[in-house]
């Protein structure tokens, strides 16, 4: 349409597949803004690759198709699709709502959507990721869907690369309300998981030989009845620089690596980093020395403007007092 939302729709009226590739299908054929809905099969309502069909499709939209078993979005079977700003809405399977990947599928998926998607009894609301299948994910979002474990993604002896998406508003009925991880050890950089819910880990559940890798991410507000951030049954995964905080009843249940710079608090006030950890250090430099003291006296007297950076106490002058803290921090910020 004039808005460039797709406006040409492939609807399946709930009695057949909507769409197959089957034939080797390179990036070559393209799917572009499209509607695939009310797709209906076994597997792979809206749409089925297999066989090394790996298409492109941008701008396209996979909604309220169902399939008895896998896949009811999109199942990909030896095959690697490109996805660019796709959504996956209110479709639903028994393994895999949104999309399913199997016997080594490695999709690559940019500014995709999956939300309201349902793996009814089974796993992977929005994917189900399965036998060493290794989906690239950037900028994807994850938000309310259901399973019975893995509501926004399941992955079971596969690895999937995702880098600064999110996990949302998921429910899993048994475990990992934003991802279960069953003998799988994906890596997650930049992610976040907030208000997700299961009986086992709300935001992630790592069970038997799961061992994630989490940079750089949050978990914040999830809940379970045991391990509200993460649950981790027998491995530990390794988390580098991630914040959890103000998950119910606790961050993290089970062991884990820490391999530096986490915050794990009840409150996430105190994961904040200061807004200024070295405050003496007026011009910038990483040091507090002879060019900040000239700076310093640039200041001296009543402030006069909001920002006055030389009042270190606060009291709206600058004075003898705040020249002590200056002298006090001086040398390298630490």
């Amino acid at each position: 349409d004039k808005a460039g939302e797709p406006a040409s729709v492939l609807d399946g009226a709930g009695k057949h597949r909507v769409l197959i590739c089957r034939n080797g299908e390179t990036e070559a054929t393209v799917f572009e803004r499209l509607v695939i809905q009310n797709g209906s099969a076994s597997f792979g309502a809206g749409m089925l690759n297999r066989n090394d069909s790996s298409p492109t499709l941008t701008n396209c939209t996979f909604t309220s198709n169902s399939a008895e078993s896998y896949g009811g979005g999109m199942f990909n079977s030896t095959s690697s699709p490109n996805l660019i700003n796709c959504a996956f809405a209110s479709n639903s399977a028994r393994l895999g709502g949104g999309m399913v990947n199997e016997d080594g599928s490695s999709p690559t998926l940019a500014d995709c959507t999956f939300t309201g998607n349902s793996a009814y009894g089974g796993a992977g609301g929005g994917m189900f990721n399965e036998s060493s299948s290794s989906p690239t994910l950037a900028n994807c979002a994850f938000t309310g869907n259901s399973a019975n474990v893995g509501a926004g993604m399941y992955n079971n002896r596969s690895t999937p690369n995702l880098t600064n998406c999110t996990f949302a508003g998921n429910a899993a009925d048994y475990g990992g309300g934003g991802m279960g991880n069953y003998v799988s050890s994906p890596t997650l950089a930049d992610c976040t998981f907030t208000s997700n819910s299961g009986f086992l880990g709300g935001g992630v559940f790592n069970e038997l030989t799961s061992s994630p890798t989490l940079i750089n991410c949050t978990f914040a507000g999830n809940s379970a009845d045991y391990g509200g951030g993460m649950y981790n049954w027998v491995n530990s995964p390794i988390l580098t620089a991630c914040t959890l905080c103000e998950n119910v009843p606790d961050q993290i249940d089970g062991s884990w690596t820490d391999a530096g710079g986490n915050c794990v608090a009840t409150s996430c006030d105190d994961c904040d980093p200061p807004s200024d950890s070295c405050p003496t250090d007026l011009d910038r430099n990483g040091i507090t020395d002879g060019g900040d003291l000239g700076v310093f006296f640039v200041h001296w007297g009543d402030c006069q403007v909001e920002d006055c950076p030389a009042d270190f106490n606060d009291d709206e002058v600058v004075d003898g007092i705040d020249l002590g803290i200056l002298f006090s921090a001086w040398g390298p910020c630490r």
